[in-house]
């Protein structure tokens, strides 16, 4: 568990849940392929196209939460409390997505 209790701008973790969703899809679609009738995987056009805008997709967000104004405002020695903070983000959840999933 995380020692970092401070809450999160709503922005960056509206972009860290759109990372994981990005990241989730993207796993979905890159782990799960059709496969051919000689057992070799068989993207479509329109698959290799969605893995691409998908990776694009991660590479942004990632940059979008990594380069947040927040974590400037979250100093510390050693990096500690911004450490603690970006691993207390990884773990953010929406309470409505929560609620709907108990």
């Amino acid at each position: 568990m995380s020692s970092y209790s401070a809450p999160f701008p709503e922005d960056l973790i509206d972009l860290q849940q759109q990372l994981h969703q990005a990241q989730a899809d993207f796993h979905t679609l890159a782990t799960a392929p059709p496969w051919g009738a000689d057992s070799a995987p068989v993207f479509t056009e329109e698959e290799v196209d969605q893995v691409e805008e998908l990776w694009e997709r991660i590479r942004e967000l990632t940059m979008a939460v990594n380069e947040h104004p927040y974590w400037t405002a979250t100093t510390g020695a050693g990096g500690g409390p911004v450490n603690n903070a970006r691993r207390g983000l990884r773990v953010v959840r929406d309470p409505e997505a929560d609620a709907g999933a108990a």
